[in-house]
Order: C-alpha cells, then structure tokens, then sequence
C-alpha cells in the first residue's frame, strides 16, 4: 500500500469489491497489500478477490511469491508500437537477443498496426555473425532463465571458461543487456556464498535448470553492481596458473568491450596493446594444455607473456600449426578430396 492509498475499512461486501477493483486498476497489488488497503483480514481480502475473478475477466495473477494481482493492462497506441518494433530490431540486428525469441512479440506488435503500416515495414533484421556457436542452446537458456527470474525460482547450471566448467547456482534478480558489447547479463545472488551478487554472460550459462523451490526477491541496491558489469578473475588455486596476454589489433577491441568473461582487468599500454590476465587450471602433467587452442584461435592478434612454461607452449603449438600450414596437402583419390 503506498501513502495516497488510505484505509478503509468497508463492510459491505459490494463496497469492498468496488474499491479492490479501483486499487487493482490503478496498479498490481498482493493479497497483503489489498487487506492492508481495505481493513480486511488475509483470509477475508482472498474470498474477495475469488468473487473479483468471475467478475472481472481482465483481472491477471502475476507470479510470485508474493503473487500479484492487476486488472487489465496499458494499452499502446501505434507510435509506441513502432518504437518498440525499431528497438527489437536494432537487439536481433546486434545479436543481443535470439531472433526466434523476439518473431511471436514482432509479430504481435505488427499485427496491430494499419495496413499500410505493416506493407512498410522492413523484413526482420537479419542477426549479425553470431556470438556463440550453439544460438538454440542460447535461446533455451534465455527462456529459462527469464521464467526463472518470472516466478523466482533458483537456477542451476555450468559457467563456461576455457579449459573449465564451473557448477553455480543464483538467484536471478535481472536480466539487462551490457552497455558496451550488447551481451545478455544475468543479474542475481549466489545463495551458496552468502547471496553475493553475481553477475554471469547468458552465452556462458551452460545446462540451465530450475529448482522446485521459490525464494523472496529482494532489491538490488545499484552499488553491488558495477556500472560494466564484468566476471572478476577469481583467486589464483593451487592447480591452476594466471597466465598474462597481449592482445592487438582488432583483438584489444574484443577484450575492452567485456566479451570475454575468464579474462581479468585489462589495462592499456602506451602503444595501444592490451594486456590481460587469465586464470586456467593445469593438467595432470603441470601444463594449461587445455588453454592453448583457444589461444591459437586469436590468431597473430594475441602473445603470451608469461609464465615461461605457457609461453613455451604456445610458442610450440604456433610452430607446430605454421608448419602444418606450409606442408602441401596430400591428394588421396580414392579416399578424401582429390
């Protein structure tokens, strides 16, 4: 109940049913709020609202807890439906959001539309390169996660670094797009370190499950957030090594939007390169094997400079790949391409 809202204890049932619609009008309430507004007891304000619901067939449930109650919606006039369809674009356009996700609410908004509005309209923006090779697995995670945030149920799933995977579970609070890179956030508390807030990459939120049980939402305060969210590089452990990259060229650009979750702060040096650290764990044998490829991914665009035992190793894997490279393929006629 807000402060313009003041008590009234109503005795009449007609009465009461009267001002639960005009609060309910106005903006959701819970049950709660509705017996605080009106005077009535909990189990007296949920008999109201039961006779409410075969009154008023635009009254809407709002998932919980606490469960919420409206009637009826904002309706949008046209320009504000076309401010949303350029809005939607501009995210498929970006590849912020899976295209299959937004098509049902594009095509809700279209509907609406005159006619020679909708023949006008540009066909849907086309995503561009995708940022991650599995965009089915994105969009089942995103739809899980969003009902997950809906009825506040916990999640489980694996964070993805190179080379590791990581068990965690949160408690999604929001779901926002990153200012620079235009990357899917995830928002919440960790309910296994005390409820920290945690931020995660949605690309990077692998095997999404919901919990059975619920939890109480609570407010996030805007300084437990960093303005570019980030994954801060966790404590250096025994059987893991920070290793320190250089990146240029169009490669500094990657790193100093945020894309990539498993690097640390970066800082700038004066020649324009970008320097990085990454924590990878090590093998069986002592080394960040599993780290390597990655590395070889970047191209020419990226050094290792330390620790000497993976700077060897890289040195090594770019050796071995460049005289790969430079060997004339072997032509197999009956075998393989010719």
């Amino acid at each position: 109940m807000t402060p313009d809202e003041p008590t009234e204890r109503v005795q009449s049932p007609v009465q009461r049913l009267f001002l639960l619609a005009r609060l309910l009008r106005a903006r959701p309430h819970t049950i709660a709020e509705l017996a605080a507004a009106t005077g009535q007891s909990l189990a007296v304000t949920a008999r109201d609202l039961r006779q409410l619901e075969r009154l008023e067939p635009d009254l809407h449930v709002q998932p919980g807890p606490p469960q919420g109650y409206v009637i009826g919606a904002p309706e949008l006039d046209d320009a504000a439906r076309l401010t949303l369809l350029r809005g939607l674009d501009a995210l498929a356009a970006r590849g912020s959001e899976p295209a299959a996700t937004l098509a049902p609410l594009r095509a809700t908004l279209a509907a609406a539309l005159p006619a020679h509005v909708r023949a006008a309209l540009p066909a849907q923006a086309r995503p561009v390169q995708a940022r991650t090779a599995r965009p089915s697995a994105l969009e089942h995670a995103l739809t899980l996660v969003t009902q997950a945030w809906l009825a506040c149920r916990p999640i489980r799933f694996q964070e993805w670094q190179p080379g590791t995977r990581r068990a965690a579970r949160l408690h999604p609070l929001r779901i926002e797009a990153h200012p620079v890179s235009g990357d899917l956030l995830v928002v919440g508390r960790d309910p296994d370190h005390a409820g920290e807030v945690r931020t995660y990459r949605l690309g990077r939120m692998l095997h999404v499950t919901l919990d059975p049980d619920t939890f109480t939402p609570d407010l996030l305060d805007p300084a437990q957030t960093p303005a570019l969210p980030s994954t801060p590089l966790p404590a250096e452990e025994a059987g893991s090594v920070t290793v320190t990259l250089r990146f240029t060229g169009e490669a500094k650009f990657r790193v100093l939007e945020g894309g990539h979750a498993c690097l640390g702060e970066p800082s700038i040096n004066p020649d324009g390169s970008v320097d990085a650290p990454l924590l990878t764990p090590l093998d069986a044998g002592g080394t960040a094997r599993g780290v390597l490829p990655w590395l070889l991914s970047w191209g020419p665009q990226v050094q290792v400079l330390g620790p000497d035992g993976v700077r060897a190793g890289w040195q090594r894997l770019t050796r071995e790949a460049a005289e790969v490279a430079a060997q004339p393929p072997t032509r197999f006629v009956r075998h393989g391409a010719a």
